[in-house]
């Protein structure tokens, strides 16, 4: 790689990244408590992508040949580790925001600070030979903490997709949240590849460069994507009050009437609504709602719910054959095309347009 291509790329990559920090700093996020750690979270991350945009521009002003020294990759790993912390209680935010604690961030940071000083301290006082000792062993402590961070992200995700599908019983939600899973391998990913700066590469280093710059501009489109989905995620992780022991509990049966009122008037396909609020619109509560689904009708509410909505698609197919399908899946309670055309698959047993050609 040629001198001026090395400059090239890293003032690109750098500029890149404080054009997304300042672009992450302009999000505007909704002023409540539930909100607040997200606002908190988005902030931190503003400062982390603006601060290494800068340190980037320090480096080839003062480096414009980019030459890797033993230094740097000390440095980079160094950097690695409050990385990896950024990029995890970021995500952890947005998926369980309880258990992203003052505390907890504050322990984190003042151990990956010993670490990070005990690397640089290892650099300049001990022999060459020695360091490179100590090196190995921060790289395994490095590892160690993605290992640490990707158990901890996974207990958290479990937690998130049941509270979410205990909330609105809706596998088409759950599936429009799955780039929220893709942010944190994404950064794993990322963390992993960071050490390859060990090989003290100048092209390596422009491409882990750009790589970041990429993943930064990911996160602050996947914070914007948050914000939209917020109505929908927030709620459903709001814990739930636990019932009034004083409060009287209908031992009555279900309502039916109430039931076939509902399906009627279409309540089946509105969307993003929590399965509580509909038992409460049918005078249940919630465990009389699921007893009356398992013992009545047969079947769990989840899969009844997909079933009728098929149902009133075929019967919009019938009836509007020049409707396009996306008009057609959004009218029958599906905002996911793709989703829509799985289920009608899985119910029919024949894609939606062999269907509608058995009509023309």
């Amino acid at each position: 790689m040629t001198d001026q291509l090395f400059f090239d790329a890293m003032l690109a990559a750098s500029g890149s990244m404080i054009v997304t920090g300042l672009i992450l700093a302009t999000i505007k996020t909704r002023q409540n408590e539930r909100a607040a750690k997200f606002h908190l979270a988005k902030y931190a991350l503003t400062v982390a992508v603006i601060t290494l945009g800068l340190l980037n521009l320090v480096q080839i002003s003062f480096d414009p040949e980019g030459d890797i020294s033993y230094l740097g990759s000390c440095l980079a790993l160094a950097m690695s580790y409050l990385q990896a912390m950024l990029f995890t209680m970021a995500v952890l935010v947005l998926i369980r925001p309880e258990e992203v604690t003052l505390r907890r961030v504050l322990w984190q940071l003042a151990a990956i600070a010993v670490a990070d000083a005990a690397l640089v301290g290892a650099f300049f006082l001990l022999p060459q030979q020695v360091f490179f000792y100590v090196y190995e062993l921060m790289v395994l402590l490095y590892l160690v903490l993605l290992f640490f961070y990707t158990r901890w992200y996974l207990r958290c995700h479990r937690q998130f997709k049941a509270q979410i599908s205990a909330y609105y019983e809706e596998e088409e939600i759950e599936r429009s949240l799955r780039w929220l899973g893709l942010l944190f391998w994404a950064a794993l990913a990322v963390g992993l590849l960071t050490l390859l700066m060990v090989l003290g590469n100048r092209a390596v280093a422009v491409g882990l460069t750009l790589l970041l710059a990429l993943y930064y501009a990911f996160l602050a489109a996947s914070f914007i994507n948050y914000q939209l989905s917020s109505t929908i995620i927030l709620p459903a992780l709001q814990k739930q009050p636990a019932p009034d022991p004083v409060a009287p509990v209908s031992t009555g049966d279900p309502h039916p009437d109430r039931l076939v009122a509902w399906i009627e008037r279409g309540g089946y396909l509105e969307t993003d609504k929590a399965v509580e609020v509909i038992a409460l619109e049918l005078d249940m509560n919630l465990a009389q709602f699921h007893a009356y689904f398992s013992k009545v009708v047969g079947e769990d509410f989840r899969t009844w719910r997909v079933r009728k909505r098929i149902e009133h698609a075929q019967q919009l197919l019938r009836e509007h054959p020049d409707w396009t399908m996306m008009r057609i899946a959004q009218a029958s309670g599906f905002n996911d095309r793709s989703y829509f055309y799985q289920q009608f698959l899985r119910c029919t047993g024949q894609t939606v347009s062999n269907y509608r050609a058995t009509l023309s």
